[in-house]
């Protein structure tokens, strides 16, 4: 009987620990967000995040229409337009700002949830 009790035991911590091992906990990150060409290269990840949260909604998208999920800071065609029109919104809203103008142009402004805009 005893035996069977230290058998189960040990078999059941086997079993814990390789559970345990199947599940990775989130690893906090020391560094900032990698390929930074619009944001300031000090930016922190939160902001982006809020940033890309805003933006896939304004179009309609999720993450992958721009990003590759398995990397995410790799280039690719439609994230290099992403950027296009992020300079042309700031460039706007710098614009807009100096002729006195409160309020500030977002993706929504044009896209309000399409990935291309309605004329």
């Amino acid at each position: 009987m005893r035996n069977k009790l230290l058998l189960t035991t040990i078999l059941g911590g086997f079993l814990t620990a390789g559970y345990a091992l199947t599940f990775s906990a989130p690893v906090a990150d020391a560094g900032g967000a990698k390929n930074l060409k619009v944001y300031p290269k000090d930016t922190d990840k939160k902001v982006i995040k809020k940033d890309m949260k805003a933006l896939s909604k304004a179009l309609g998208v999720q993450c992958d229409f721009c990003h590759s999920m398995a990397a995410l800071d790799k280039d690719s065609e439609m994230k290099e337009k992403a950027r296009d029109m992020m300079r042309m919104t700031n460039a706007a809203n710098k614009t807009l700002k100096a002729k006195g103008f409160k309020k500030a142009v977002t993706c929504k402004t044009c896209h309000n949830g399409e990935k291309v805009p309605k004329n």
